[in-house]
């Protein structure tokens, strides 16, 4: 017997994402397939911290918009729905804040592994990034307390260690973030 795999529409994502059971959830639509988000305490801790050294910096420029968790992008190429641990647009490429997710992906996006993600799927996921237009991903793995950075304007991908310093790129230009901070106790 031939199962058909069905996918699901950006509409029907909508629909799912609005019914009542599902107002507390974060959920993704990732290769038509919709994926909850498992809430874990310091993935997100350390996503809080990302964001609020991203968001200090972004608000003192006042250059953009910094989400969290539930924020979601709209991926053009691929019709998914991302919802970065912590993810960054400029007011030049959305110049006002909408009600659902952005019509396009973020400028930066950070991904941090909780205990229920896999390396593989988040490396898939930041290629993903890269290939709707996302500038720069960070991916933070917490037990090696390092961040595998991808970047459109670098095909290899730079892993940066405890000791390193993150930086904004032409995203953010001047942003510089030790990476000793991320993983302070």
């Amino acid at each position: 017997m031939d199962i058909q795999h069905r996918t699901i529409t950006l509409e029907e994502y909508h629909a799912i994402c609005d019914l009542p059971e599902n107002a507390d959830k974060i959920l993704e639509l990732i290769d038509g397939e919709i994926v909850e988000k498992m809430p874990s305490f310091i993935p997100s801790k350390i996503s809080m911290l990302i964001g609020r050294f991203i968001g200090n910096f972004v608000d003192d420029k006042d250059l953009g918009y910094v989400t969290g968790e539930a924020g979601g992008y709209l991926m053009p190429v691929s019709g998914n729905v991302f919802n970065p641990d912590v993810g960054y647009i400029s007011k030049t490429r959305l110049p006002e804040a909408p009600e659902r997710e952005a019509p396009m992906p973020p400028d930066l996006a950070v991904e941090v592994k909780s205990p229920t993600d896999s390396k593989r799927a988040m490396r898939r996921k930041a290629e993903k990034y890269l290939e709707n237009g996302t500038q720069i991903v960070w991916l933070v793995f917490p037990d090696e307390r390092e961040i595998e950075v991808y970047s459109l304007v670098d095909e290899d991908v730079r892993t940066v260690g405890i000791d390193g310093i993150l930086d904004g790129g032409s995203v953010l230009p001047g942003f510089t973030l030790p990476v000793a901070n991320i993983f302070r106790d």
